[in-house]
């Protein structure tokens, strides 16, 4: 007949062997959430990153056939910068054909914008985005202008340009911008919980172009950069080809905190259960000894 001393580190060291084998299981559950929340980061600022690219291919694409469509009222406009209804018949057009359209213009041979005073919307930023794409279409080489935000008052956008070769009117760019509205689209769509997609600027990888919530000017809850945490905490990220993007995941660190903790609670609760109901059949046979004893 095994002593009620027996009885206990029995039931001590199966309560031992019961808190290792949780721990260890605990421990491998966590790593195993550490690495699926690396694979599903990856996939998602991939899929993400696809989605933006293609969305900007299309968008010069179609930009191109628009010109294509309209080249000769776009070759009469840069003939006649002042013909004010004719650059109204391309607005509207533009309008027709994308939905996310800002603005427009057409430049002149040496790259100047014709249509400056056209709603007074070409800030600086885009005018040296047309001076360099202008020396390249000029060297006649391929190329699409690099993507960026142009941070133009109450109205963030991104310029699309395209060429237009005219015997009568020479080396010209068609040149449109549009609000991010399809971009945020994007990001708001790839964004699950326990992460944060972002748009930074390649060239100073701190700035925020972009993020669920808007451009950097609706950004009005936190700063417009990247905090040295929210740096560090980055793991996955992806350039987009033809832009000044870079599309980041910042990982929320309260979300696999919180996550890691339940398992621990969970796996203490279950010790607990054990030790508990351990402790309780040794009362119940400890009684059972006594009254066989005193009968």
């Amino acid at each position: 007949m095994l002593k009620q001393i027996e009885i206990f580190a029995i039931a001590m060291m199966f309560v031992l062997i019961t808190a290792i084998i949780l721990i260890i299981y605990t421990m491998q559950r966590g790593q195993e959430f550490k690495a699926h929340q690396s694979t599903i980061q990856k996939a998602t600022v991939h899929g993400a990153a696809y989605a933006v690219k293609l969305q900007l291919a299309n968008k010069h694409r179609h930009v191109r056939l628009f010109l294509d469509e309209y080249e000769k009222l776009v070759t009469h406009l840069i003939l006649f910068p002042t013909d004010t209804k004719t650059a109204s018949d391309i607005k509207e057009r533009l309008q027709q054909r994308f939905t996310d359209f800002f603005t427009f213009t057409v430049t002149n041979q040496k790259g100047v914008p014709l249509l400056l005073d056209f709603d007074s919307l070409v800030g600086d930023a885009c005018m040296v985005d047309l001076q360099q794409y202008f020396k390249s279409i000029s060297r006649k080489e391929v190329a699409l202008n690099k993507v960026f935000v142009h941070p133009q008052p109450y109205h963030y956008h991104y310029d699309i340009m395209a060429p237009l070769y005219s015997s009568r009117a020479g080396a010209h760019i068609f040149f449109a911008s549009f609000d991010l509205r399809d971009i945020i689209d994007i990001i708001r769509t790839h964004e699950i919980p326990g992460q944060t997609l972002m748009l930074v600027k390649r060239s100073d990888p701190t700035l925020i172009e972009a993020a669920k919530q808007g451009a950097r000017d609706k950004l009005t809850f936190r700063e417009v950069r990247l905090s040295k945490e929210e740096q560090q905490a980055i793991r996955v990220y992806e350039n987009i080809p033809d832009t000044d993007w870079r599309l980041v995941n910042i990982p929320d660190a309260d979300f696999e905190r919180h996550y890691l903790r339940g398992l621990w609670i969970e796996a203490a609760i279950i010790i607990f259960i054990v030790t508990l109901a351990l402790l309780l059949l040794i009362f119940i046979l400890a009684r059972y000894n006594t009254e066989r004893k005193e009968s």
